[in-house]
């Protein structure tokens, strides 16, 4: 079975306008034997103009980001994030700087590069990485073509904020050799404004991103069946604001570094990479926000070393593999206005895991059946810190004794277990049922964050943490239930959920009397700390279209998702308000147009334990039109139609001192937006 069938914010259904293949400009989902995924394509003429990777992702079902400024979308899906869901680009999953989530995955992921998004829709299968709870994203690249002469240049323009792209790509090959190189720039010259007219501050950045693929071919053929390649990426961040965290970035600067193959090896197939990173990061609390009388300036220097290993063989309905991922992390703070002023944020922290996993895919009469089992080693180990004011606070340096004296080396084992079955009743309908049983590990900031403070991978909920060394791997129990109906112009694709979380991760009220002093010496006297509680998870998710005529068309995509904890009577932190998004299409020759509606439900079920705030629900109008020829392509369109003011739910707090947002206060969302995208292909 290969069938297609649009979503969000496509233009709906295959072979309805001009007698052009539906699947080669829209967006899709793709459902083929037992894997089952969303795809979000970047040629999709209805999406918008975007500035990340992330507004790509979010169109998806069950799929949000969680944003603390322009550039740092944190993958949410089905109420998990960070992570909990396995980030990739180009099938490579590379650690960041950032203790706060500043580099988030799909911040490494290039504009010009990006072909696609695939979303594992449901319950990952183990085959797509190591640790896939809260399922498995991937970002797909374009990739070096034998026997192609090619290239694009794209560019757009977005008032609110100034904001700019500009990126250029071009393959060269002949059979035997391939080369592609890339570049892009994006720039936000202003601080982008809410629908009354505030500035939300900072918000401006400067990015730059360059790099290149080159393959040697090992067939006979130009295809992409038997080569070996070596890429390179070089990502320079600067000057960009995160007003909803403590800091706000200086630099970041990333070398990357991958080598891949694929061969055949007698009747099985080898794929295989080895990646390989090298991140810096500055970002301070001074040169882009106001610095408060009472406030200490910081600077904080980190980096990271990152390795990413996979080997897969793949034969008939089999699939072998291991993977290795291997990162060290570096982090410390000073005062440019005091020498002697530095505290060891993560001092030489270790985060590695080893798997190897089995899967086995059959087609059994109407059923469809997948079974996966993958074994996970987990080790983390960090040295010891140093606190230069620990002399003079007696809580930081019984704080300080305490971790060093503490057995900071872990080792634990874990296991996943995924069974995924699909009953095709007839070529319209057929039925979906999966079982999981998934492990996750801790993060080194909630292992090894040892004095309160906000380095908390991008929770931007403005407490201070610890963490706890000894912490248990979280253990989900998933179910998913869905089906699928198509005819005549008509797709329904219901899915429901359920995952009960052991031992989930998340921060509650500190007890411990010196954490307690410790925190009230930075200006919080209520520190959290990281443990396990218990949690459940549930929602459901749709997506439907129906095509009325080869002019017309109309989809929609809706998600729920409610969290909740056993232990105590709360909510989870930061879950995504319900959601619906219903688009209107028309396409007629090289012209085409796209009106829709997203209305957001208001967002009440918050956590407590967090001080989390409630948001009120909104709905705003987004159009777009344009024109196709050949070779280029130009559209225009215009965002928040009607300039309403609202809040968003996942873009956090206001942390900035004496800006027009009030601190503490919920992140407003962008007020009316023109845009103006193009692009040429050669």
């Amino acid at each position: 079975m290969n069938v297609k069938f649009s979503i969000l914010t496509a233009a709906v259904l295959s072979g309805l306008f001009n007698g052009q293949s539906f699947a080669d400009e829209m967006e899709i989902i793709t459902i083929q034997h037992s894997d089952n995924y969303a795809v979000a394509s970047a040629s999709d003429k209805a999406l918008a103009a975007k500035i990340d990777v992330g507004d790509l992702f979010k169109v998806l079902p069950g799929a949000s980001i969680n944003g603390n400024g322009p550039l740092t979308g944190i993958v949410q899906y089905r109420g998990l994030s960070g992570d909990r869901v396995n980030t990739q680009i180009n099938g490579a999953k590379l650690a960041g700087a950032g203790p706060n989530a500043m580099d988030t995955p799909l911040s490494y992921a290039s504009l010009i590069m990006t072909e696609r998004v695939d979303l594992y829709r449901g319950i990952a299968p183990v085959a797509s990485g190591i640790d896939t709870m809260g399922g498995t994203v991937n970002v797909v690249e374009s990739s070096a073509e034998f026997d192609v002469v090619n290239g694009k240049a794209a560019g757009q323009y977005q008032d609110n904020g100034q904001r700019g792209y500009l990126g250029a790509k071009a393959n060269l090959a002949n059979k035997d050799h391939a080369l592609l190189v890339y570049a892009d720039a994006l720039n936000g010259n202003e601080d982008v404004k809410t629908a009354s007219g505030k500035r939300i501050h900072p918000t401006d950045y400067k990015k730059q991103m360059l790099g290149g693929q080159y393959k040697f071919n090992l067939s006979d053929s130009a295809g992409q069946d038997a080569f070996i390649g070596v890429g390179y990426q070089h990502l320079e961040t600067t000057d960009a604001g995160t007003p909803a965290l403590p800091m706000d970035i200086g630099f970041i600067r990333t070398d990357r570094v991958n080598v891949e193959g694929l061969q055949q090896l007698a009747d099985w197939q080898l794929d295989w990479h080895l990646a390989y990173s090298d991140a810096r990061h500055g970002m301070d609390n001074f040169s882009q926000r106001k610095l408060m009388p009472t406030m200490g300036a910081r600077y904080n220097n980190a980096d990271s070393t990152s390795f990413d290993g996979a080997v897969a063989l793949s034969k008939d309905n089999w699939q072998l593999g291991v993977n290795v991922q291997m990162a060290n992390h570096d982090s410390v703070i000073t005062n440019p206005t005091q020498a002697m002023f530095s505290v060891d944020n993560f001092n030489d922290v270790e985060d590695n895991r080893y798997s190897a996993f089995a899967q086995w895919d059959q087609k059994i009469n109407h059923w469809q059946v997948s079974l996966g089992a993958r074994v996970k080693q987990y080790q983390a180990n960090a040295g010891d810190v140093h606190h230069s004011m620990a002399a003079n606070m007696p809580a930081i340096n019984m704080l300080m004794t305490q971790f060093n004296q503490a057995d900071k080396s872990q080792s634990q084992t874990g296991f996943d277990a995924v069974v995924d079955a699909r009953y095709e009743v007839n070529n319209e309908l057929s039925w979906i049922v999966g079982l999981a049983r998934k492990q996750s590990s801790a993060s080194y900031q909630q292992r090894y964050l040892w004095v309160p403070m906000q380095s908390t991978g991008g929770l931007a909920d403005g407490k201070t943490y610890v963490g706890q060394i000894d912490l248990d791997l979280e253990t989900a129990y998933q179910i998913e239930l869905g089906s699928e109906y198509r005819c005549e112009g008509l797709s329904i694709l219901p899915r429901i959920f359920y995952h009960s979380i052991d031992d989930y991760i998340q921060g509650v009220s500190a007890t411990s009397s010196t954490v307690i002093m410790a925190g009230a010496m930075v200006g919080d006297n209520q520190p959290m700390q990281f443990a396990n509680v218990d949690a459940d998870l549930m929602g459901m998710d749709i997506n439907a279209a129906y095509a009325f005529n080869s002019l017309f068309s109309i989809d929609m995509v809706a998600s729920y998702v409610a969290g909740e904890r056993r232990d105590i009577d709360d909510n989870l932190y930061r879950i995504a308000p319900a959601n619906i998004n219903v688009g209107l299409n028309y396409e007629s020759h090289s012209w085409f147009a796209r009106l829709e509606t997203l209305a957001v439900a208001a967002q009440n079920k918050v956590s407590q334990s967090q001080l989390e705030q409630r948001t009120s629900g909104y709905a705003v109008v987004n159009m777009l039109m344009g024109y196709e020829a050949q070779s280029w392509l130009i559209k225009a369109g215009v965002n928040n139609v009607f300039d309403i003011e609202y809040q968003d739910h996942l873009a956090g707090y206001n942390r900035v001192m004496a800006s027009e947002i009030l601190p503490g206060e919920r992140m407003p969302g962008l007020g009316i937006q023109a845009w103006l995208a193009g692009e040429y292909r050669f």
